[in-house]
């Protein structure tokens, strides 16, 4: 289930913004600039609450989309018995394997917009963590990442993740103009993200979901 991870997205793709500042720079950098002080104070979601839902729903064979640093799944208390990492960028996926190398994860590069080349039914659970606003798009549209992940799952299986919205849930002076500076650079496409759409997204695909919101995140979870 390991990939080669040299290959990159081009400046033309619509993606490429949304994961080009992931480089190993700016990795170097994240856990204390975005998981300590920007979720913290800016979108008042602290990382323990993303952590939690790992805590709860992270199982057995899991997929890891997005993974970042790795952070979360070394730090889970209980981390699954198999993990998969995937992302677009070879950075990230290079960063986050050499954290979690005591897992022996498998690595898979993927453009979540376009259909996933892994096997279905494959995975007991799925994180999608702080992903969907990176994404370009409307959230409905860039909703087809669910169509993409659900058939990954084995019945019961959960998708869980967080997502920083622009409607629908409480905002600062200071958590709104940093989401209109991220938007305009590309690095967020989340300026018409609601809640009300990411409801929708996951009542019509999942049995079951649930959406919590804290500070300006929506943290969820969805149940094939």
């Amino acid at each position: 289930m390991t990939t080669a991870t040299t290959d990159r997205l081009q400046p033309e793709d619509p993606a490429y913004k949304g994961q080009a500042d992931y480089t190993p720079a700016f990795l170097a950098v994240y856990d204390p600039l975005v998981l300590g002080v920007m979720n913290r104070l800016v979108w008042r979601c602290p990382t323990s609450e993303i952590l939690g839902l790992y805590e709860d729903h992270a199982a057995g064979a899991h997929l890891d989309v997005g993974p970042g640093t790795g952070y979360y799944l070394d730090r889970c208390p209980e981390p699954p018995r198999a993990i998969t990492l995937l992302d677009v960028n070879p950075d990230v996926l290079d960063a986050a394997s050499r954290r979690l190398a005591r897992f022996q994860p498998g690595v898979h590069r993927a453009n979540l917009l376009e259909p996933i080349a892994l096997q279905g039914g494959t995975f007991d659970s799925i994180a999608l963590t702080h992903v969907l606003h990176c994404l370009p798009g409307t959230l409905a549209a860039k909703s087809v990442v669910f169509d993409n992940l659900a058939p990954l799952l084995r019945p019961g299986g959960w998708v869980f993740g967080s997502t920083i919205l622009a409607g629908g849930v409480p905002h600062t002076p200071a958590s709104r103009a940093l989401m209109r500076f991220l938007n305009r650079r590309g690095v967020f496409g989340n300026r018409d993200d609601d809640l009300a759409t990411l409801e929708r997204a996951l009542a019509t695909r999942f049995a079951d979901h649930e959406v919590r919101v804290v500070g300006s995140v929506a943290l969820f979870a969805a149940r094939a």
